[in-house]
């Protein structure tokens, strides 16, 4: 009887061991199926080009934690200057953006990346640095101890700009 019911258990554990196998199996397949209908539009980029805008891109990630942190400690004045200089119209990551920019204004790699990222693209990344610019003006407006409600608002759009792009294109 005793060897009976240590089958039966063996049995019931084969069996869970089977099904949870097949969840694994089952999740992973929909993760893949997902990944493989990723709908962003593909920006082919040459190798050097493709290193430079995810190192700008990663540079506007950090920008944008500092800003978070600077803000934390009340410093309205700082974050401004760390949006201006490093994310805002102005700033070097700018320049493959805007439109209509001449050669000269902008230097070799950003002409470059320009010409190979679509319109709309570069109008999303023109969007997040004229909204940087913005929050700029907001956040050198705050006092210690201020309100600093308005500056995170004007923030929340320029990651809301990061990710409008980001959900539509992706580098190749």
């Amino acid at each position: 009887m005793r060897m009976k019911v240590l089958a039966v258990i063996a049995g019931v554990l084969s069996l869970a061991a089977v099904a949870a196998t097949a969840q694994e199996h089952h999740e992973h397949m929909q993760m893949m199926s997902k990944m493989a209908k990723d709908s962003r539009i593909q920006v082919d980029l040459p190798p050097p080009m493709k290193a430079h805008m995810l190192s700008n891109m990663r540079g506007h990630q950090q920008a944008v934690a500092e800003i978070l942190a600077t803000l934390a400690k009340g410093d309205g004045e700082g974050a401004a200057k760390i949006a201006e200089t490093r994310l805002g119209t102005g700033s070097p990551g700018s320049a493959a953006c805007r439109p209509n920019a001449k050669s000269g204004d902008l230097g070799e790699m950003p002409m470059m990346m320009a010409s190979h990222m679509p319109d709309e693209m570069r109008g999303l990344g023109m969007t997040m640095h004229a909204q940087a610019s913005k929050f700029a003006e907001e956040a050198a407006k705050l006092k210690q101890g201020g309100d600093t409600r308005p500056a995170l608002a004007e923030l929340a759009q320029v990651v809301q700009a990061c990710n409008a792009c980001h959900t539509a294109y992706r580098l190749q």
